[in-house]
């Protein structure tokens, strides 16, 4: 049951919601109903309604409530208002620039206080083929805006520009309006980058990605071709290192008693240059990328990894879907190594 405190110098009582009347809150409290109103904590006036009831719209529950009356002095039953003299009763708030109207105006309902969220949108231009980031945009949105629509609102709002926006993810990728983008759960983990575009520019950018594959689709086995030759003269900057390797193979497969002494350098640059960049261990089934000529990664690493990623996680190219090829021949001596190196 919602109830209210209220109070009258030393006098304090909590009433129910059906007793939040003049009539009772005069007799408890010995005032004329006529001049009865109560102030809350932050000292806003709350008159009652013409039934004589106080509106549980202007209450909070459990809220303190200071009662204010012109007292009842002459001895009249208190649960009959006396008549009311304008002269002997005035209500003054002197911050407030209407307080003249105080009696005569009813303070119409507090609105509900709305909760807000608020997350950062990157303002990208495009530059030659790519998304660069020129500014960022502090957004603030409520429940009900949390949409695709509602935050491009709010972006095209501050920027005033003639070219409207279009939101993007991180990779140019358009965020469609969809059950999944409707909410604050998506819109306020600023984790996930959100990116505002022109459309011109999104345009643009979503033209040169399809002409990319276009071209690529066309070139056919020349395109394969080209590809393997860069893999083959990627391969030939190890040559020396895979001839120490099988070297040192050899070596071990001869005699398994013999040590192998390496100096800290020689060790460090041999893991180096066949080590996994994503797990750090030796490189199992070793794979090659173009873009930087040299071993990335294991197999299996570098295929989760491009689930996730459309860059080299060593140089950080793009397109490293299509920079990628798988490196044999060399399984046993690498096999070889990680017993040297890792044991």
């Amino acid at each position: 049951m919602e109830s209210y405190i209220l109070f009258r110098g030393a006098k304090r009582v909590t009433l129910k919601e059906e007793d939040m009347t003049t009539e009772k809150i005069s007799r408890i409290f010995q005032v004329h109903g006529s001049s009865l109103y109560v102030t809350d904590d932050t000292n806003v006036a709350i008159f009652p309604g013409n039934d004589g009831h106080f509106s549980t719209v202007d209450l909070r529950v459990r809220g303190h409530y200071e009662v204010h009356g012109e007292s009842n002095d002459v001895g009249e039953p208190s649960g009959v208002p006396g008549p009311f003299n304008p002269t002997r009763f005035s209500f003054r708030r002197p911050t407030s620039a209407a307080a003249d109207s105080a009696l005569t105006a009813r303070p119409s309902a507090r609105a509900p206080v709305v909760k807000t969220f608020q997350r950062t949108v990157f303002i990208a231009d495009l530059v030659e083929g790519r998304l660069e980031t020129s500014k960022t945009l502090t957004v603030r949105f409520s429940e009900f805006e949390a949409s695709v629509m509602g935050i491009t609102s709010k972006v095209n709002d501050a920027l005033e520009q003639e070219d409207s926006a279009i939101l993007t993810d991180g990779q140019g990728n358009q965020i469609l309006d969809t059950e999944g983008t409707r909410g604050s759960a998506f819109w306020k983990q600023n984790a996930r980058k959100v990116c505002a575009v022109k459309e011109g520019d999104l345009q643009q950018l979503q033209g040169s990605k399809r002409r990319r594959l276009s071209r690529r689709d066309d070139n056919g086995l020349d395109a394969v071709f080209d590809t393997i030759e860069e893999v083959v003269l990627a391969a030939q900057g190890l040559r020396e290192v895979s001839n120490t390797i099988k070297e040192l193979t050899n070596l071990a497969s001869s005699n398994p008693r013999t040590t192998v002494s390496l100096t800290v350098s020689e060790a460090a640059a041999i893991k180096d240059a066949f080590g996994c960049v994503v797990c750090k261990g030796p490189v199992v089934e070793p794979m090659v990328s173009s873009c930087c000529h040299s071993i990335i990664g294991c197999r299996s690493c570098i295929e989760q990894w491009q689930q996730n990623s459309t860059f080299c996680p060593k140089c950080r190219a793009d397109e490293f879907d299509i920079n990628t090829q798988k490196l044999t021949g060399l399984s046993d001596a690498l096999a070889a190594l990680e017993n040297i190196l890792y044991h």
